[in-house]
C-alpha cells in the first residue's frame, strides 16, 4: 500500500465554527471520494500537541497505479464546473501546508488498530476486525 498524505491548517473560519467545520468535513468526504474508487481507505488525524489546528489526511492506494488512477479520476472530475467549484471552496475551511507519499514497510511490525493486525498494515486502512468487538 502507498498513502497520499496531506496536511492542512484550519482557517480562522473553521477555528471559530468547529461544529460547522466537522459537519462540512463529513459531507466533503462523502462527495469527494465517491467517484474515486482507487482510494482504498481514508484516515484523518488531528494534531493534539504541536501545531494547533492542523489536520492530516491519509488516503490509501494499492500501488502506484492506483495513485495514478486517482490522479486521472481527479483530473476528470475537475472538468465538471460544479464539482470543481465545490472542491475549491475548501479554501474557506483550510490551507494546504504540504503533501507526501509514503509506503508500508516490507516486514511485519506494528500492532493494534494501526499496526500489523490490519490486513494492509496501514494507518489509512479500515480495521480488519471492524464489528468483531464484545457483544
Amino acid at each position: 500500500m502507498i498513502y497520499l498524505v496531506y496536511r492542512m491548517r484550519l482557517t480562522s473560519r473553521a477555528q471559530q465554527d468547529m461544529k460547522g467545520f466537522w459537519a462540512w468535513l463529513e459531507e466533503r468526504e462523502r462527495w469527494f471520494y465517491r467517484d474515486l474508487p482507487s482510494v482504498k481507505g481514508v484516515r484523518w488525524f488531528n494534531t493534539v500537541i504541536g501545531e494547533s489546528y492542523v489536520l492530516e489526511c491519509w488516503a490509501a492506494f494499492e500501488d502506484e497505479a492506483g495513485w495514478g488512477a486517482y490522479r486521472t479520476g481527479l483530473a476528470t472530475l475537475k472538468r465538471d464546473a460544479d464539482w470543481e467549484t465545490r472542491r475549491t471552496s475548501q479554501g474557506e475551511w483550510w490551507t494546504f501546508l504540504d503533501s507526501r507519499i509514503v509506503g508500508d514497510v516490507p516486514c511485519e511490525v506494528g500492532f493494534g488498530q494501526m499496526g500489523a493486525s490490519n490486513s494492509s498494515h496501514s494507518p489509512a486502512a479500515p480495521s480488519s476486525r471492524a464489528g468483531s468487538g464484545p457483544a
